[in-house]
């Protein structure tokens, strides 16, 4: 060591090793600068020009480091350097700094970077010898071996560190490298300095053609340029490289995550980069995820899987229990002169639950959730179609619900709309969860029972509608009676074929509705006989309200006391061309369920007050009033407009209701009554002791008259508690100042208890049959009917 310290100090001139030591230095930078470029994602026609401008950059900073130090040796006599050994030991820098750098980047690992940089330090060791072996001076050179085994030594061992150092992964390490072979050169070049002894000799000659030292200056300051110009080439490439890297890096981090789609980026089937919104799909940061396989988040996939198809489905793993369900698109594209893929992922759990939801509503009723016309026609096609090929049974039932339309009249849309789901759950509750239950539409549903079609399970299963839908419905404070009437066939007794089995079924509801609703009926092949001669009935009243096919028969009424006339009672009559005589009671309750009740209903109307205009002006004309008719807000407008129409006094017109008009919504009810009231018309109540609140509706509502139905009066006065019932109603009237009819009164002993009692008007066959309007005023035109009668 001392003796290196005396040969640095003593023999060199210290401002030249200061150049040569930053010469060194910027070949090391240098060195590692462009070798680092060799690593990168960069074609390999690119790695090639940077390995090999590094190796001319290395072996050049050896080469010039070392002849600098050279010219400030100071041997104290002349000196010369031959051409060719000076070249020589170019090249051997040269070819052996390639050789290292070439293990180095050929192969990858801790052993391969220590060899290669051994051989590196040898090259320093091969370039230094060859040098000193074109140096000649005017003397002699003696070597101490051991010396230079010890420089040979530094040169490899620190050359060996700077390689493994310089090309470690972990970039905090990397920058010792440069110091490191700048101390293998440096230490070389001078402990090999320190092992050689010059002894002056005048007898030898320096050879002709030698190099002196200012051939040797221009030599090592060109040398000396080309490194500091590759230097700063190489600090120049790197920055812009660098920068390049970085704002391509950023342009596709700012492309990808403007991207609504997940986007991922990846070298093979590594992921290398995710943009935002891929973030927010797994919940996951980048960080997190890059350098990561791209089977751990789509198992089962490759990049190759994708790339191949155009589109595939997978499952997107984000950590929970279950998948993300994504649609996935890859495309092929270079990133730094690589083959990368990009896949775009589809977040497709929008997607699924549109389509779910658009099914749901597809097959589905809005109102209630349960399964709709389509679901139901669907389900009922597909068990008919397994029950040929499976030879299985099963039963349907429809249901319809009764007095539905009079809670939506009377309380709004609102309340049915609440009624029909609460009716929904509950249906639900009444049978299986294996049943479908549908609403076919308004308040028509129905229910397919699979499991056979046992009679007596069907009639369970029946009951148990009928019982629960009868319940009472509190809603918002409101008590709603309804019920059901439902239908049932079976299949396939009762039809092989889906449409043949809702027919069936339909006939069924009807046969339930006809013997009073709130019921259930099981097909049976003679209803479908009876139902044909309903609906033919149906379409002859239709065209009989068109043709107006009816006329008017008159069923006079006189006072009780006098028997002077009264007036009379409008009553209807249909002559069909082909079925005759048509009882009231086969086709008014059919109009009242067609809705033909409206326009017949005008038309009697009309018809009895131009007809009465003929009568005596003292007479009236009683007219039944449906309480279907009551539903319509505009009948007192249209009554008034017939009276104005015919010029009828509305003093001369008595309506008559029944108290089913009173049931349905007795508010609007008592506003009509009383609008009708307001125009002067009377208002008698009809089959008057029927109904179980009678008397409170005489105590609400604007009567004139009380019509005592005829059921008590044909018993009297032989039947004690009918004479009963007769006597207290017309005590009520007289008490109330309503005048009361007597109705069916057929015998003089009827006509005398009845007047006996204080009744003010009878009526019956005692004094007339209804008859039609020509003959109604030829009784008119009798002193005393009553006498006549006897």
């Amino acid at each position: 060591m001392i003796q290196l310290y005396t040969c640095v100090a003593n023999q060199h001139d210290l401002r030249l090793v200061a150049v040569a030591a930053v010469i060194c230095a910027l070949g090391s930078y240098t060195t590692f600068a462009m070798g680092r470029q060799v690593f990168r994602d960069i074609a390999w026609q690119e790695r090639l020009i940077w390995a090999v401008a590094g190796v001319i950059a290395t072996s050049t900073a050896i080469w010039a480091t070392h002849f600098i130090a050279m010219l400030a040796f100071e041997p104290s006599m002349a000196f010369g350097f031959t051409v060719g050994q000076t070249l020589a030991s170019f090249l051997v820098a040269v070819l052996l700094v390639g050789l290292g750098t070439g293990i180095v980047i050929a192969w990858s690992g801790l052993a391969w970077r220590f060899i290669g940089g051994g051989i590196v330090g040898l090259a320093i060791s091969a370039m230094h010898y060859t040098g000193m072996g074109a140096y000649h001076v005017q003397g002699s050179l003696r070597w101490h071996a051991a010396t230079v085994a010890v420089s040979v030594l530094v040169g490899a061992v620190l050359g060996s560190a700077s390689m493994v150092v310089g090309f470690s992964p972990r970039r905090s390490v990397q920058r010792f490298a440069p110091l490191l072979l700048l101390a293998a050169v440096c230490g070389t070049h001078f402990t090999g300095m320190s092992a050689v002894t010059v002894a002056f000799d005048p007898q030898v000659e320096i050879p002709g053609g030698s190099l002196d030292s200012t051939l040797l200056s221009i030599l090592t300051a060109n040398a000396a340029l080309l490194i500091v110009g590759l230097a700063l080439a190489a600090l120049r490439l790197s920055h812009v490289n660098r920068q390049r890297h970085e704002a391509e890096n950023q342009r596709l981090r700012d492309l990808a995550d403007i991207a609504v789609e997940g986007l991922m980026i990846c070298d093979g089937d590594t992921i290398t980069g995710i943009n935002h919104s891929l973030e927010r799909i797994l919940g996951q940061s980048r960080d997190t995820l890059i350098g990561v396989p791209l089977q751990r988040i789509l198992p089962g996939l490759s990049a190759v899987d994708i790339s191949t198809a155009k589109e595939v489905d997978g499952l997107l793993r984000n950590g929970g229990d279950a998948g993300i369900p994504v649609r996935l698109i890859a495309q092929m594209i270079a990133i730094k002169a690589k083959p990368h893929t990009v896949i775009a992922v589809r977040d497709q759990r929008e997607r699924l639950r549109a389509e779910a939801e658009m099914h749901r509503l597809a097959h589905h009723d809005a109102l209630t959730g349960l399964a709709n016309r389509r679901q139901f026609n669907e389900a009922l096609a597909k068990r008919v179609a397994s029950r040929r090929s499976d030879d299985a049974t099963f039963a349907l039932l429809v249901l319809d619900l009764d007095r539905f339309k009079l809670v939506n009249d009377t309380l709004g849309h609102g309340m049915g709309d609440a009624l029909l789901r609460r009716v929904s759950q509950r249906l639900l509750r009444a049978v299986r969860e294996e049943d479908l239950v549908a609403r076919l539409g308004g308040d028509e549903f129905a229910i397919l029972k699979a499991g056979g079609t046992d009679v007596s399970a069907m009639h369970a299963v029946a009951e148990r509608v009928v019982d629960i839908l009868a319940r009472p419905f509190v809603i918002d404070g409101h008590i709603l009676n309804i019920g059901a009437s439902v239908g049932i066939a079976l299949a396939p007794e009762d039809g092989e074929g889906a449409e043949m089995l809702m027919g069936n079924a339909d006939l069924a509801l009807y046969g339930a509705k006809e013997e009073g609703r709130g019921r259930y009926r099981m097909f049976e092949s003679s209803m479908n006989a009876r139902i044909q001669a309903r609906r033919s009935l149906e379409l002859d009243l239709r065209r009989a309200v068109a043709r107006q096919e009816f006329t008017l028969h008159y069923q006079p009424q006189v006072d009780a006391r006098t028997g002077t006339y009264d007036g009379a009672e409008a009553l209807i009559r249909w002559h069909h061309p082909e079925r005759g005589l048509v009882s009231p009671a086969d086709f008014i309750p059919l109009a009242e369920e067609t809705g033909l009740i409206g326009p017949l209903g005008e038309w009697v109307l009309r018809t009895a007050c131009t007809e009465a205009l003929c009568w005596p002006r003292h007479l009236t004309v009683a007219v039944n009033l449906s309480p279907v008719q009551f539903r319509d807000a505009r009948l007192a407008t249209t009554i008034r407009n017939i009276l104005v129409e015919t010029r009828f006094p509305p003093a001369r017109l008595e309506l008559e209701i029944t108290e089913g008009s009173l049931l349905q919504d007795e508010q609007r009810t008592l506003t009509i009554l009383r609008e009708l009231r307001a125009l002067g018309i009377r208002i008698s109540m009809d089959d008057f002791g029927t109904g179980y609140s009678s008397l409170s509706y005489l105590h609400r509502f604007p009567f004139d008259k009380i019509k005592i139905d005829q059921s008590f009066v044909r018993r009297t006065p032989d039947d004690r508690e009918s004479a009963a019932i007769v006597r207290a109603i017309a005590m009520l009237g007289a008490s109330l100042g309503m005048k009361t009819t007597a109705e069916g009164v057929e015998t003089d002993a009827q006509s005398s208890f009845i007047a006996g009692e204080g009744c003010d008007q009878i009526q019956g066959y005692l004094i007339s049959r209804p008859v039609p309007a020509e003959q109604i005023q030829a009784l008119f035109s009798t002193a005393n009917p009553i006498a006549l009668s006897a």
